[in-house]
């Protein structure tokens, strides 16, 4: 309790000291490259991959400059107490678990002779979104996690040693209020599997990737006093790995508060006793996120996509870009998830490989305006079509607007959506318009349609 007094009192006076602490300064120089080295991987996908799928993703990788690979979560827990686990497990925990496949194995396997570094995920809780730490079940599962730990490395390890690098603890300590006050008892969480860690093989470095909220939290200085908090009491090793998700794709983060959030961990982080390395965690989608009253207030704001999308690489690139000045790696949620060529279209990861071989540039070509826009007024309103815009790596999304106002979007980024839209509310009197938008976000000139 003193330290995060202490620490809430540091934080203010930063603020009263500097009037606005962090987002002021010019970047500084880069400390790596504006591209990703890894990704994480979810196991509940990759679960039912057999031994040709996961060659042909792990070939998908080393292609396009993945040296890490995260698996997430191998064991979670649901609301009703029932564990699914993605390995073989052998402790009490996780009697009569469902079994997702061995993850783990089969992950190992597919990178022996690959330089690929594999990252073995924990576990999660799904009430962890809503109770956090105000309950006893995060030290609960903190303690279920040392002991898988231990099981893990004693079935897995012997796959493959040259692959297995470390491991990722899931839980995904943050600054909201169901977190961040009670960020030090959640680091004693943290540390009981440090501590297990460093019994079982104090080689393996330890990541964690939390992450900023600018909603449900308590403020500025209450944020900056948390994270002090965390990387003081948390017991590090040399070498462990803090890849803060920057929070953007998910859309705690505003975009215009990335280098204030990136000076904050920057400096926090100094204040940990061990010589922790500092990563970047990118995130390269866009959430989805509904209508609400508090919406922007405590919540997060509407999306204008009804469904979680890949971003367009404007915006990622933004994100590395900004990253690679405070920190020495980037990893990204998630290659696999929105990038990999067997899950979305391949124009984002031609896009992002055009990006990385133009020295970090990004390509500029709009592309054309949708063609033979059309709208047709009947009983159910109004319905517009349209044909394919061209473009030389591909469209991302259309987007509509009525009456200049937006009204809606129609995907491209998985697979072919077909390009109509039906307005009950409309009629002929209203003007509609269409743009199209690439993967790297340029956008086509405006398209009205016409009756």
């Amino acid at each position: 309790m003193f330290s995060l007094i202490k620490n809430f009192f540091v934080a203010l006076l930063s603020l009263i000291t500097f009037a606005a602490p962090f987002g002021d300064a010019q970047l500084p120089e880069r400390k790596c490259a504006p591209e990703f080295s890894g990704t994480f991987l979810q196991s509940w996908m990759s679960s039912t991959w057999d031994a040709e799928r996961w060659e042909d993703e792990i070939e998908c990788m080393q292609r396009d400059g993945v040296e890490y690979l995260v698996l997430q979560d191998i064991a979670n827990m649901d609301a009703d107490g029932n564990w699914t686990v993605y390995y073989n497990s052998t402790i009490p925990a996780f009697d009569g678990a469902v079994f997702g496949g061995d993850v783990v194995g089969a992950a190992l396997e597919a990178c022996k002779g690959t330089d690929i570094k594999v990252f073995v995920g924990l576990t999660m809780f799904d009430s962890f979104w809503l109770v956090g730490n105000f309950t006893g079940e995060y030290k609960s599962v903190c303690a279920i996690t040392a002991d898988m730990l231990e099981d893990v490395y004693d079935s897995c390890y012997s796959v493959s040693p040259e692959n297995f690098y470390g491991w990722y603890f899931t839980l995904e300590i943050n600054n909201q209020i169901n977190c961040g006050p009670l960020m030090g008892s959640m680091v004693d969480g943290f540390n009981t599997v440090l501590n297990r860690a460093t019994e079982v093989d104090a080689s393996l470095p330890i990541m964690i990737s939390p992450f900023t909220a600018h909603y449900l939290d308590l403020g500025d200085v209450a944020t900056y006093s948390q994270w002090l908090t965390f990387f003081e009491r948390t017991e590090f090793r040399d070498g462990d790995i803090v890849a803060p998700q920057d929070a953007v794709g998910a859309d705690w983060v505003e975009e215009d508060d990335l280098v204030r959030i990136w000076e904050m961990y920057s400096a926090a982080a100094e204040k940990a006793d061990a010589d922790i390395r500092l990563w970047a965690n990118c995130e390269n989608f866009d959430i989805a996120t509904g209508p609400s009253i508090l919406g922007g207030t405590i919540l997060r704001p509407e999306t204008e996509n009804i469904e979680s999308v890949t971003a367009t690489l404007d915006r990622f690139v933004m994100q590395m870009d900004v990253a690679s000045r405070y920190c020495e790696n980037i990893i990204t949620f998630s290659y696999s998830h929105y990038y990999s060529p067997n899950l979305v279209k391949s124009m984002y990861i031609e896009t992002y490989r055009d990006y990385v071989a133009n020295g970090y540039v990004l390509e500029s070509e709009a592309p054309t305006a949708p063609e033979s826009a059309t709208v047709v007024s009947d009983e159910n309103g109004i319905t517009l079509s349209w044909d394919e815009a061209e473009d030389n790596f591909g469209i991302a999304y259309y987007r509509v607007c009525k009456n200049g106002e937006f009204f809606t979007r129609v995907e491209n980024y998985k697979w072919d959506y077909p390009l109509t839209v039906t307005d009950s509310e409309g009629t002929a009197d209203d003007i509609y318009t269409v743009v199209a938008v690439d993967a790297a976000g340029n956008r086509s000139q405006v398209k009205q349609f016409v009756g």
